[in-house]
This record gives C-alpha cells, sequence and structure tokens, in this order.
C-alpha cells in the first residue's frame, strides 16, 4: 500500500543517463514523457527521497509539481491547524468521558432512600466526574449496604460513562391488631397507673396500682373456671386462650435526663468567601466545567439552571449553577454561663423531639460542673402511656393438644 505519488520536473536533463541510473536503481516511477523541453516523472512516496538524493548526485535539481493520493489529504490538514488540534481534542475528550462518571441512577421510588444513597455516594467520592478506574464497585457496594439500614442488596454496574444502582428495600410489616402473633401488654417505666382502656386481654392490675417496668399489665393468656355443684362434689373446669392483648394503659411517672456540655467545643463560622460551580447538562448528563473541587468546607445556597425555551418547551441542553458559600470549623472555649444556655437548648430539643407524644406535668432541673464541661440534670414528671407490646410464643405441645381437642369436637358433632 503506498501513501501517494509525487509529480516532477527537471530542466537539462540527459535522458539516457537518468533513464539506466532508474533501472540500476531499481525506482518505481510512472508517466514518464517530455513537455516544453522538460522531463516530467511521476515517483511513489516511498521512493521519492532515493530519487531526490540521485538527482542531486547526477547534478539535477527536480522541482515537485504536484502530489496525488493520501498526501494530498495530509497536505491539507497541515494547511489547517485547527482541524487537526479539533480532532485531538475530541479524541482526547473522548477518551477522558469515556472514563468519568457522567450519570447517577438510583434504581428506586423512594425519594428518602435515593437522597441517603446520593449521600453516601457523595462522602465515598462517587459522584459525577470522578474517574472510574479508580472506583471499586465492590468496595462501595458493601458501604452503601453497611451505612444504609433500609436496604437488604444493592447492585452497582456501570452502564458507559455512568453507574447504574440497584437496591432492594427492606419489607417491614406492620404492626397493629390484624397480627395474629399472641402479646402482653408490658410496662415499660415505673409509675401508677391511671386510665385504662382495654380492648382485648386480661388485665393483671387495676387502677390507681403501681408497676415496675418489665412487669405484665394485660396478659394475652385467658384462663377461664368454670364451676359446677353437685350434691357430692364441686367439678372445675378451666378453658385457656391466647390473644393479642389491644388496649391503652396511662399513667404518670418519673423519668430522668442528662445533658452534657463540655467547654471546648467546635463552631461553624462563615468566612464571606463565595464560589460557583458550574455544569453542562446534556439530557441526564452532567458535565463539570471546572477542574477541581474547591478547597474548603462549602454549604450549597441555591442552584440555577439555564435552558432555552422554543415554544413553551425546556430544551434537555444547558449550563447549571451551584452557588457556594464557604465556612470554618473553628474551636472555642465556652463560658459557665453560655454551656449551661446550650446544655439548656439540649434539652428543649429533646423535650420537642421525643417528649411530644407524653404531657409533661412537672419539670425539675438542676445543674452541677464536672472537669470539662457543665452536666444539666433535669427530672420530667410525665403522663402518657405506660405499656409497650411484648410477644410471646405458644409451646408446641399445647398447639398440638388444642388441635386434638377441636378434632374430637368435629368427630363428636359428626355422630350426632
Amino acid at each position: 500500500m503506498t501513501l501517494g505519488s509525487i509529480d516532477y520536473m527537471i530542466r537539462d536533463v540527459d535522458y539516457a543517463r537518468l533513464l539506466n541510473r532508474l533501472t540500476k536503481e531499481k525506482m518505481i516511477y510512472s508517466d514518464l514523457h517530455e513537455e516544453n523541453g522538460c522531463l516530467k516523472i511521476t515517483i511513489s512516496f516511498e521512493h521519492s527521497f532515493r530519487f531526490e538524493k540521485m538527482c542531486h548526485l547526477e547534478g539535477y535539481k527536480p522541482c515537485k509539481t504536484d502530489i496525488h493520493g493520501m498526501l494530498r489529504f495530509y497536505k491539507s490538514l497541515y494547511t489547517r491547524p485547527g482541524l487537526i488540534f479539533g480532532t485531538l481534542l475530541s479524541a482526547l475528550l473522548m477518551a477522558y468521558y469515556s472514563n468519568v462518571i457522567l450519570t447517577i441512577t438510583v434504581d428506586t421510588d423512594d425519594p428518602a432512600i435515593y437522597g441517603k444513597v446520593m449521600d453516601v455516594l457523595d462522602t465515598d467520592g462517587v459522584k459525577p466526574g470522578a474517574y472510574l478506574p479508580d472506583i471499586d464497585l465492590v468496595l462501595e457496594e458493601r458501604s452503601l449496604k453497611r451505612q444504609i439500614d433500609d436496604i437488604s442488596w444493592v447492585g452497582i454496574s456501570r452502564t458507559g460513562s455512568g453507574i447504574a444502582i440497584d437496591v432492594i428495600e427492606n419489607i417491614r410489616s406492620d404492626r397493629g391488631i390484624t397480627v395474629g402473633m399472641p402479646c402482653h401488654l408490658v410496662a415499660c417505666e415505673d409509675g401508677i397507673i391511671e386510665e385504662i382502656e382495654l380492648i382485648d386481654g386480661q388485665l393483671m392490675k387495676c387502677l390507681g396500682s403501681g408497676v415496675t417496668k418489665g412487669e405484665i399489665v394485660v396478659s394475652g393468656k385467658i384462663v377461664t373456671d368454670d364451676r359446677k355443684h353437685t350434691e357430692h362434689e364441686d367439678i372445675s373446669d378451666s378453658n385457656t386462650r391466647y390473644v393479642r392483648s389491644i388496649g391503652k394503659i396511662r399513667g404518670t411517672f418519673t423519668r430522668t435526663m442528662v445533658f452534657e456540655q463540655p467547654y471546648d467545643t467546635e463552631q461553624k463560622v462563615m468566612t464571606g468567601k463565595k464560589k460557583k460551580l458550574h455544569y453542562l447538562e446534556i439530557l441526564s448528563a452532567k458535565i463539570p466545567l471546572f477542574c477541581k473541587n474547591p478547597d474548603g468546607y462549602f454549604e450549597a445556597e441555591k442552584e440555577m439552571r439555564h435552558f432555552p425555551e422554543i415554544g413553551g418547551f425546556m430544551i434537555p441542553v444547558g449550563v447549571s449553577e451551584i452557588r457556594l458559600n464557604e465556612y470554618d470549623i473553628r474551636s472555642q472555649v465556652l463560658e459557665e454561663d453560655e454551656a449551661l444556655s446550650r446544655a439548656e437548648k439540649s434539652a428543649f430539643r429533646y423535650e420537642q423531639n421525643f417528649l411530644d407524644n407524653y404531657e409533661i406535668k412537672g419539670r425539675k432541673a438542676e445543674s452541677s460542673k464536672y472537669s470539662n464541661g457543665i452536666r444539666l440534670t433535669v427530672t420530667y414528671e410525665l403522663y402518657g402511656d405506660l405499656c409497650r407490646e411484648s410477644d410471646f410464643f405458644i409451646p408446641k405441645y399445647i398447639i398440638h393438644e388444642s388441635n386434638t381437642h377441636k378434632k374430637e369436637n368435629v368427630q363428636d358433632s359428626e355422630n350426632y
């Protein structure tokens, strides 16, 4: 295969001498003819350097008049450096973006799970713009499974310039009165019963009595005794059945919580510096338009998307902008009053988040110092639910005996 050929023109040449030399050198040529007193010849590109050297040794000066084949294409590229640069740049970008994450797809309909998966990926450095060969997808699967309790299985596969994440969510069984498993209502606090709403179960404590934590208040095992009196003896017949205890047992109890606030703490301080990150969005791909992530701590202020619209329809190609505010984590030494104030705020947040289902009848707070800070001890007098459900299992021999009695009853009814 030849890359092309070159046309030469030589003036004042000895034709016989040149032909003998061409034959001796075994050069491949074509279209040898004379025109206007000049010799014109076509030499393949592979022999052109030898031909020019031979002519110089013979005292001739060959002039190139035209080129053919691929040489013409190469010459056009040489005269257009922008085309060469654009081709090389396109090849480099294709090679780079074929190994960079552009899209991340999570196969789930739960927005909460989607958010948790994206947070873990972002913490581990798996985000748009990350270099795919440096990421171990197996280790990332284990990281997602370890940090997210709402999923039972996760798989990550590479799809071109992106990754697809398949998750299987945990199936939670609803606990309610439709569940047939027998259970007790067991006291979860030490308190006094003030209100009883019982739907099913055997009440073991009466109104106004005190209970301790772990004590059975309503039993799921109901035993009934039927006594019959005859002339000679009393006959007792007991019957046992197992149910799911359903009801509300409310009362008053106390709970003590301790909140500690050390003097040495860290504070989030805004530096006032702002940065903007731009992305080129093409369909679902999000291509970063910056070389590296900014160093430091930043929080996103807002995201703006600039997509053109035609006829009321948005074109899925545009530029998005994320504005970041820089902050710094600085050490701070608190005074005693300020530390106590923060401990009280922690107690207030606890009351808002964990005691909203209870009525706070009383609150007693005592502060004390320890080696590194302030300790706030709060004793609450609360009114609310005293019991929680506690499942229990029926022994197999009891189930077997009950089934046997049922079968005997069925046979007796058939005899009748």
